[in-house]
């Protein structure tokens, strides 16, 4: 019986070891991406405070909080919400095959994408598509923060646009 003790305990404790480690990677993954995306995060959460204001009626920004998925790369899906559209920002952080980490974009369209990446021959560190996502280095955080203030301004001011050409209209 000593022997079915002894196996139990080892197991357990080479179990714990590997969630120890297994978090100790996922804290410092969370740390990088929350880094790397902090320029971002912090104009999404400006431009969410402006749209929290007491006589907004534009809409509303969620999702701007880093998360770890289950495939260990750090998420934030900014949904911006208006009247009577929403639109999905997707970026997520970690690493790309061969190991460095990247930032990844897709919800951008095609006019926003070129700023990221001109040209279709763009040179690797500049960054590249790959289907509809766009693929950065993680050191382009406060490039990308000003292409997403560029959308997240669009989205919210061709809605003002459109209703008041609508009303106008009729």
């Amino acid at each position: 019986m000593a022997r079915s003790n002894e196996v139990k305990d080892r197991f357990r404790e080479r179990l714990a070891a590997a969630d120890a480690r297994s978090n100790g990677f996922r804290q410092k993954l969370l740390e990088d991406g929350t880094r790397a995306l902090r320029p971002v995060i912090e104009v999404l959460t400006l431009m969410a405070e402006v749209l929290n204001e007491e006589d907004n009626v534009h809409g509303s920004i969620h999702g701007i909080e880093p998360q770890i998925d289950q495939d260990n790369f750090i998420v934030l899906c900014a949904k911006m919400r208006g009247n009577e559209t929403e639109q999905k920002i997707k970026i997520k952080y970690g690493p790309e095959l061969g190991g460095s980490n990247t930032i990844s974009v897709s919800g951008l369209n095609q006019r926003y994408n070129e700023q990221l990446v001109p040209g279709a021959g763009s040179v690797a560190h500049i960054g590249r598509v790959i289907g509809s996502d766009i693929h950065l280095d993680e050191n382009r955080g406060a490039e990308l923060a000003e292409v997403v203030r560029d959308v997240v301004e669009d989205f919210y001011a061709a809605q003002i646009e459109q209703r008041s050409h609508f009303a106008a209209a009729a």
